[in-house]
């Protein structure tokens, strides 16, 4: 099938005959649209973006603040096909059995599946990522060769983390977006139509030559990042007050994030004992990182959200014997060639221990520990439309962001709660940051964006409560469906990308029946 630029070919192809249509060509869109051509479906998978990255479309992505401001809107999200996975690590961490629970402390929370409904998606998401199916604790310690510490289980839960070898999709699936999809890229969004029956029965597409043309559709997909799926949604309201799946009220409401601060600093005594415990390691070319995350007894206990963290090692200046190395091999200087000679011990160190049992060991380097938080769905964090408009005439996103203090609340304790393990396990001392502290008036300003962009779109069991029921399709619309983070009733504290896939999966599932 061919990669089809719109600038070139908007108004003059057939764009009838199509069995579904997908808007965004990030991880969902693709995720979708390969599985689902796989399955004999004439898939067309369009996105704004160009094949290779293009610094003018990031401009559509500038929106409005009204509170606390993310580090970077623009450039975090990308507009290119792959989307934001030609950027990011590729971590896959799925959700616990307790994210997708009500719980009574936390209003708002509780998604109308379980874990369970998910687990074999996860399996599958996991293989279109190019990842084992191990499982995140045992499995890989067994693979690994290791024991974990003897951390307190009603306190933390230790796990790892698993890095894809390929994160950009586009490179990993080109050869199924060429055999089953048409893709069409430089093609942007500007307007969904319903018919009387209240389907989606066309989008209005432009090429950046501001050509614009009306595309029929059968079945519609939005796969857009959590920011834009919301404003699309929002944008449609020229049917629909307020804007496509705004019946209940609940369209844009409850955005939240991974509010994430530094836990402080590790002083050990044994910093080989402490790596071999928390630090990266290397399997059959996959990266396996650790984390420690809120135990459900902790989270109940203490009426608190679910968080992690992982210990990240740094070296001095960037001068150490594996940072040297690695910036020799991508390009040899003679500067770190001298200072690689000079090493010797530390270097030869590093790579035996290494070879011998995949642990990335950095002698001499420092530890600080990194938090990630559950943020509480609130009406009060949302995103809205804002005044200005982005070159196609549309009004940009306007984003309030705001963090309760039940967030900063899980951060400080569960801090603490690390730091205590650490003492009594013996493996060193975590100095807190002065600020981390209950009491702290200007919390947010502490905490800062994972860009994982969540909610605005929420998943519930009844219209009234929100925007797409457990099947992903907008409550009202029955032939649109939103794929994307925006969906998302509660975070957990994990990357929010393979629990979207798992989702994604699922729908395919729906969609055509392998």
């Amino acid at each position: 099938m061919p990669f089809i630029d719109a600038n070139q070919a908007l108004l003059e192809r057939d764009w009838t005959g199509f069995d579904i249509t997908i808007v965004g060509a990030g991880a969902a869109g693709i995720m979708l649209a390969v599985l689902l051509g796989r399955r004999g479906k004439r898939v067309l998978l369009l996105d704004s973006g160009h094949l290779e990255f293009d610094d003018e479309k990031q401009t559509l992505n500038d929106i409005e603040q009204s509170a606390k401001p993310l580090g970077n809107a623009i450039w975090n999200r990308r507009r290119v096909i792959g989307g934001t996975t030609t950027a990011w690590g590729g971590q896959s961490l799925p959700f616990g059995a307790l994210d997708f629970e009500a719980r009574d402390w936390v209003p708002g929370s509780g998604w109308p599946l379980s874990l369970d409904t998910l687990a074999p998606y996860y399996i599958a998401a996991n293989r279109f990522m190019g990842i084992d199916g191990e499982n995140y604790d045992t499995d890989i310690l067994r693979l690994l060769k290791r024991q974990a510490p003897p951390v307190d289980p009603e306190l933390l839960s230790y796990h790892y983390s698993k890095w894809a070898r390929q994160p950009d999709f586009h490179k990993l699936h080109r050869a199924d977006l060429e055999r089953h999809v048409t893709v069409l890229y430089n093609a942007h969004l500007t307007r969904i139509d319903l018919g009387e029956d209240d389907r989606a029965r066309a989008i209005e597409v432009s090429d950046f030559r501001e050509r614009r043309r009306s595309l029929p559709v059968a079945t519609l997909a939005v796969a857009a990042g959590g920011i834009e799926t919301n404003r699309i949604l929002l944008l449609n309201d020229h049917q629909k007050s307020g804007g496509l799946g705004n019946h209940s009220g609940w369209l844009g409401k409850a955005f939240f994030e991974h509010p994430s601060t530094s836990g402080g600093t590790v002083e050990t005594d044994d910093p080989m004992r402490l790596q071999q415990y928390f630090a990266v390691r290397l399997r059959r070319r996959t990266r396996y990182s650790v984390r420690l995350s809120a135990s459900r007894p902790w989270q109940e206990r203490n009426r608190l959200l679910n968080a992690s963290a992982g210990l990240i090692w740094s070296e001095e200046e960037d001068y150490g014997p594996l940072s040297i190395l690695k910036r020799f091999v991508a390009r040899p200087t003679p500067g770190d060639a001298l200072q690689l000679a000079r090493m010797g011990g530390p270097l030869a160190e590093s790579l035996w221990i290494l070879a011998r049992e995949g642990l990335v060991y950095r002698s001499g380097a420092s530890a600080r520990l990194g938090l990630v938080c559950e943020q509480a769905p609130s009406r009060n964090s949302y995103i809205a439309l804002g005044a200005s408009t982005d070159r196609f005439g549309l009004r940009k996103a306007r984003l309030h962001w705001r963090i309760g203090h039940d967030t900063w609340a899980t951060a400080v304790r569960f801090a603490h709660t690390i730091a205590a393990e650490l003492e009594r396990l013996k493996l060193g001392r975590l100095h807190l940051p002065p600020e981390l502290r209950l009491e702290a008036e200007d919390y947010e300003d502490h905490l800062h964006d994972a860009n994982h962009h969540m909610g605005g779109a929420r998943m519930s069991a009844a219209a009234a409560d929100g925007v797409v029921d457990d099947r992903l399709r907008l409550w009202g619309v029955p032939n649109l469906y939103v794929c994307s983070a925006a969906v998302f009733p509660t975070g957990s504290h994990s990357n929010p990308t393979l629990t979207l896939l798992a989702l994604v999966g699922r729908l395919a599932d729906d969609l055509a029946p392998a």
